[in-house]
């Protein structure tokens, strides 16, 4: 018994380290229907069922699917459930910059007259209909909350792309010395994208293009971190607020975008909620926190 006692832990130390790497990614399987699926539990649950979850946390990280307009009815269904619920709604857009806070403040407290869009310079900054998003922010007006932008100037973007320290100010210049675009695992997952360089600038070869569209991607979730972490500093009050931080789905998957660096400059607690079309059927482990099912447009009958 000794010899077995000696034996065995070696035994299994190298079967649980030869195991410990699997070949293919984890995934998670969907039942279905599904209307969201929670993937620390790994089971679907209500809308109701994640109010009560989210009551500890006020930040609230949820992806965009750009061109849906069904997902963006489904999001905004989710904001009215939440604010029935006593929740004091604060989104935090991609498609507004900081210096637009006036003008949201008083669009959302509906004060604000005239045309909105043109006010606000939408389709230079958006480039989807307006009318799709609408019903996201016909629900914070509802619920008496707040719009915020957390999005870097077109100039400051380009002032970025262009590597142009001279078009920047003090404050700008400060920040992009200070990127951080060592994170492996971001640089990882947005590699296969970034693979194929469609736009390279007079003299720039493929490899200096894709650092180029790198550093402004890295930029891009930067800025929107430290937007947010300053929101969450100053602009939740009470324990109902909640700051909800809006951007494209692939800022905030896997936890490395802009949620990464708003956790570098945060210390408070907060959840990711990705979107996921009605009929897939896996996610990777780790992805987020929650998916958001929506139905899907139907397909375009042009080509029929």
């Amino acid at each position: 018994m000794q010899y077995f006692s000696v034996l065995f832990p070696a035994v299994v130390l190298t079967f649980f380290l030869g195991c410990s790497r699997p070949d293919a990614p984890l995934q998670h399987t969907f039942p279905q229907p599904c209307r969201l699926y929670d993937m620390k539990q790994a089971a679907c649950i209500s809308d109701a069922s994640l109010v009560s979850r989210l009551a500890p946390y006020q930040v609230l990280f949820v992806g965009d699917h750009h061109a849906s307009t069904a997902m963006h009815a489904r999001f905004a269904e989710l904001l009215t459930t939440l604010a029935g619920e006593g929740r004091h709604l604060l989104l935090a857009n991609e498609w507004f910059v900081p210096e637009d806070d006036a003008l949201l403040a008083r669009y959302a407290g509906g004060g604000f007259e005239g045309n909105f869009t043109e006010a606000v310079g939408w389709s230079a900054k958006a480039g989807y209909p307006f009318a799709s998003y609408e019903p996201i922010y016909g629900s914070i007006r509802n619920a008496k909350g707040r719009l915020y932008g957390i999005n870097m100037t077109k100039a400051f973007q380009k002032a970025v792309s262009d590597n142009n320290l001279t078009a920047m100010n003090d404050a700008q210049r400060t920040f992009f010395e200070q990127l951080d675009l060592n994170l492996s695992a971001h640089r990882s997952m947005l590699a296969p994208f970034f693979a194929h360089c469609h736009a390279k600038q007079t003299g720039e070869d493929a490899q200096q293009c894709r650092e180029r569209m790198y550093r402004v991607q890295v930029a891009w979730d930067s800025y929107m971190g430290e937007q947010s972490a300053r929101l969450a500093a100053t602009a939740l009050q009470t324990p109902d607020d909640l700051l909800v931080v809006f951007a494209g789905a692939f800022h905030m998957a896997y936890g490395l975008g802009v949620n990464a660096r708003f956790a570098r400059r945060s210390d408070r607690p907060y959840v990711t909620i990705l979107p996921v079309p009605e009929g897939t059927a896996a996610a990777d482990v780790g992805e987020a926190d929650y998916l958001l099912f929506y139905t899907p447009e139907a397909p375009s009958k042009e080509r029929e």
